[in-house]
């Protein structure tokens, strides 16, 4: 059965729209600009057709999504604005079909951006090192080795270590690399529940209501009683030896205005890391050999078509 009546749905929209339209909401409406490293067109790649295409391309496609997490973050305000003024029940039953989908979705971004900004950058300044260094191989980690050719999935410890090692050799890369850092980092992840990691491999946290996963296992170290020599008894560990357990614990729900308030946070950082990550892409575009200005002219309004 459905939780709401098609009455009650068309009045939470009428109020939500109005938010949406007159509230003071967050983040600001302002997208993040498009092309906003215009050198990459004027630039002389290796492989001018395809590496040209990539970093460009790359760095819309990041934009995209930026705004994207962006404009779901502002429709997440409006509607939290609205469920304030709810009884419990109609809020919940609000939430459920119009708030937790984008709730969802705005979760995951923190994790997804920050391996996004790796695949992207590392994507870019391995097309940039090709292009400065004739002798540089156009190798990078996890393609596949001979004589299995499969290729190999690296964590994200490792790309970013690959990462890290490009981004040195220019001044603004190690405050890229800081800003990376605090993109899906412990604090976002306590504060949320490690939400986005349950919802992938487990049981994610609820929003506002309702405990998951009650039930707790877990391998313990094995103890025992000992013996004092007053005559008491004292709980040691021991050595060597491990037990399972279980109990009741469980995991408790997100507030919905708590929830949204750590994602902003994260939102603003990678807009940070995104600002970072352009600083970085103009220096080292920079350095590259560039184009005759009349054929580069050329390109770069190509580019904008």
């Amino acid at each position: 059965m459905e939780p709401l009546e098609n009455e009650q749905r068309r009045s939470a929209i009428a109020r939500f729209l109005d938010c949406y339209e007159t509230g003071e909401l967050r983040p600001d409406p302002m997208p993040l600009p498009y092309d906003p490293v215009p050198a990459i067109h004027t630039a002389v790649w290796r492989l001018q057709l395809f590496s040209e295409a990539m970093v460009d391309g790359e760095l819309r496609e990041l934009t995209n999504l930026m705004n994207q997490w962006k404009g779901a973050l502002r429709r997440w305000h409006a509607w939290i604005e609205v469920l304030d003024d709810l009884s419990d029940e109609d809020r919940w039953g609000m939430e459920w079909e119009f708030v937790e989908p984008l709730a969802f979705m705005c979760m995951f971004q923190p994790s997804a951006a920050r391996d996004r900004f790796i695949f992207v950058a590392t994507n870019a300044l391995h097309q940039i090192r090709l292009a400065r260094d004739p002798a540089a191989k156009d190798e990078l980690l996890g393609d596949p080795k001979p004589p299995k050719f499969r290729k190999h999935y690296p964590s994200r410890w490792q790309k970013e270590e690959q990462l890290k090692t490009m981004a040195e050799a220019w001044p603004s890369g190690t405050t890229f690399m800081e800003a990376l850092a605090k993109l899906d980092d412990d604090t976002y992840e306590e504060l949320t529940s490690d939400f986005r990691n349950r919802a992938s491999h487990a049981i994610a946290p609820r929003f506002s209501v309702g405990i998951t996963s009650i039930v707790v296992r877990e391998r313990v170290q094995w103890t025992d009683l000992e013996k004092q020599p007053d005559g008491t008894y004292e709980t040691v560990s021991v050595p060597g030896k491990m037990t399972t357990q279980y109990g009741y614990g469980g995991t408790s729900p997100l507030g919905m205005r708590d929830a949204w308030e750590a994602n902003l946070a994260q939102f603003e950082s990678a807009k940070l890391c995104f600002l970072a990550y352009v600083a970085l892409l103009r220096e080292a575009v920079a350095a590259m050999p560039q184009r005759p200005e009349e054929q580069a002219d050329e390109q770069t309004q190509a580019g904008k078509v």
